[in-house]
């Protein structure tokens, strides 16, 4: 049950019910809001068809949903937009002539002067683990880009066979290395998708939920040096699994997957939602600076 300050925040809104949130499953949803575009992945269920697709919306209506121009033909999943939206990264099991077959890795799609979507390039440096192939630990999972440009993401390369982060500096770096200073509240048991601020002192990130078996929201702040401990987004979470967090560049609105029934007959479970910040993110109390 929620707490009393919960209680008063305002609840999570499902995202266009049967436009975008459909009885398909929808995940790892990225807005663009300049140009009122939505970016989600999106799964039959039982499959693993994964695919990107597009969504547009003037502020008030949605219009039917597109697999966008790079997609649709390899497992596509996890976008996420750099904070201008001009470009976008991904992972995907799309083949690669250098990289092990059916490994999952990163690509990078940017767009051109009129707005429309190039061809993905392989991020090779950040993708190449340099370990025996045939591996789990020859896949990277969940892109995220921070204020800085570095592209984060999650692998469970050895020795880290649990998972842990890494990063890159540049899409075009040669290597990536093991970052473990943003908390990790996935308990050694799947991934922990992550957004981060545009100035590198908020993370929300998917985790084990506490003294349950399915998927939370985190968030966790960066004072001075160090990172709180990653605690519950308030108003958000529910015993189903919740994930795949976004927040908009202005940090107005936190977008996410839930898998929590929909009370909309358009909508199954997994299906996209979003909900006014205010304040959910913010440093706990005391938190020393």
């Amino acid at each position: 049950a929620a707490s009393g300050a919960d209680a008063r925040l305002p609840r999570p809104e499902l995202v266009g019910p049967g436009v975008v949130s459909t009885n398909a499953g929808e995940y790892s949803p990225t807005f663009d809001a300049e140009r009122g575009e939505l970016y989600f992945m999106r799964r039959t269920p039982g499959l693993f068809d994964y695919t990107i697709w597009r969504a547009r919306t003037d502020g008030e209506r949605w219009t039917d949903a597109e697999v966008v121009s790079f997609s649709g033909d390899e497992r596509d999943a996890g976008p996420y937009l750099a904070p201008d939206g001009a470009s976008l990264v991904f992972d995907s099991a799309r083949p690669t002539e250098s990289l092990e077959k059916d490994s999952l890795n990163l690509w990078r799609v940017e767009r051109a002067e009129d707005g429309q979507w190039g061809e993905p390039a392989l991020m090779a440096g950040a993708s190449n683990a340099g370990f025996q192939p045939g591996r789990a630990e020859f896949d990277e999972f969940g892109p995220a880009i921070d204020g800085e440009g570095r592209i984060w993401f999650y692998s469970f390369r050895s020795p880290y066979r649990g998972g842990s982060r890494y990063v890159v500096d540049t899409p075009d770096a040669k290597e990536a290395r093991r970052d473990p200073s943003v908390p990790d509240p996935s308990a050694r048991t799947f991934v922990s998708y992550l957004w981060l601020s545009a100035d590198g002192n908020t993370a929300v990130m998917e985790g084990r939920a506490k003294g349950r078996r399915d998927s939370d929201l985190f968030v966790s702040n960066r004072v001075g040096s160090r990172w709180t401990e990653p605690r519950p987004v308030p108003g958000v979470n529910t015993s189903s699994g919740e994930g795949g967090p976004w927040v908009t560049p202005d940090g107005a609105w936190l977008w996410f997957t839930s898998d929590r029934a929909s009370g909309d007959d358009r909508a199954g479970t997994a299906n996209l939602y979003r909900v006014a910040v205010e304040g959910r993110l913010d440093p706990p109390s005391g938190a020393a600076h």
